[in-house]
């Protein structure tokens, strides 16, 4: 009714459109009113996340699929905030992502997984896991101190770059010559770099050899369909071996029953993650887990 309230809905769509991944265009809804509000609020309160100290991580095992090794561990951020509880990352992280937090985000991320690392590996020797594995956002990939930054907390913790090993997802790591141009600033470093949430398929496996990665992770929606489904367990199968022909590793995700980690190793995986092995923990917690394995390990010998 007013050219305030017409360039007050338009700028709705065209967050919600951002929101959504962008390169799209999204039709003004009445509802949407209510979404940008929850998502202004959620917003301010994710702002007062990092001083107030509400932002936390917790790590899951990545184990050997051939013997149950433990080989890496993954960090993972969750946020207590006082009144809304445990807030989803599913929720803030798309918000962190609109508003320009994720950066500062990210570099908390990975300061504090090399961090705690770092203390796992004093406290516990061999006993540790030899890798932990951060995530990187779009942001990150995009600020020119990132090298340096990933040189300077390895330095301060100790760590050998193979110690550390950084994810991108499969739609980021293939978008355009710049970022690819950092990744190899990254690996140039001795990092290794894992593909997350890879969709196998044949676009995918295309492109396989032109990206700087060292590990591929099959995506969890692939692994807990591929016993009863012939194409999703054939197309596994193909990116297996077209990470085996390139010298990469693979890591199947989402492993949540015997069956499916049998399956896996079956198909020559090399490591799995999922909740047979361990749910996502603090880093205390992960203490508590490896000792009981190994005290289990010293009972069998």
């Amino acid at each position: 009714s007013t050219v305030e309230s017409l360039l007050r809905d338009a700028d709705i769509a065209m967050y919600e459109a951002k929101r959504s991944g962008r390169g799209r265009y999204v039709m003004f809804e009445p509802a949407m009113h209510k979404r940008v509000r929850d998502d202004v609020s959620l917003e301010n309160d994710l702002r007062q996340a990092l001083p107030n100290q509400e932002l936390f991580l917790v790590y899951q095992p990545l184990v050997n699929l051939g013997d149950g090794r433990l080989t890496g561990m993954e960090a993972l951020i969750r946020w207590r905030q006082p009144q809304r509880g445990m807030v989803s990352p599913v929720a803030f992280i798309p918000v962190a992502e609109a508003c320009g937090l994720i950066g500062q985000i990210g570099r908390f991320v990975l300061q504090r997984a090399c961090a705690e690392f770092a203390a796992l590996r004093e406290c516990m020797g061999p006993l540790a896991p030899p890798s932990v594995s951060v995530n990187l956002s779009r942001a990150q990939l995009g600020e020119a101190a990132l090298v340096a930054d990933i040189q300077q907390v390895l330095r301060a913790n100790g760590m050998e770059a193979a110690q550390l090993q950084l994810e991108i997802t499969e739609s980021l790591a293939a978008q355009d010559n710049q970022v690819q141009a950092k990744l190899r600033e990254i690996k140039a470093l001795g990092v290794t770099l894992a593909l997350d949430d890879f969709v196998t398929g044949y676009s995918s496996l295309s492109c396989l050899h032109e990206l700087p990665i060292d590990t591929v992770k099959i995506d969890r929606a692939f692994v807990g369909v591929a016993q009863h489904s012939a194409y999703h367990r054939v197309l596994i199968e193909a990116t297996i071996l077209m990470a085996e022909t390139l010298g990469m590793s693979t890591v199947a995700e989402g492993i949540e029953t015997q069956e499916q980690a049998e399956l896996m190793q079956s198909l020559r995986c090399g490591k799995g993650q999922g909740y047979l092995f361990g749910k996502p923990v603090t880093s205390g917690e992960l203490r508590g887990w490896i000792e009981a394995r190994a005290d289990l390990e010293y009972g069998k010998t």
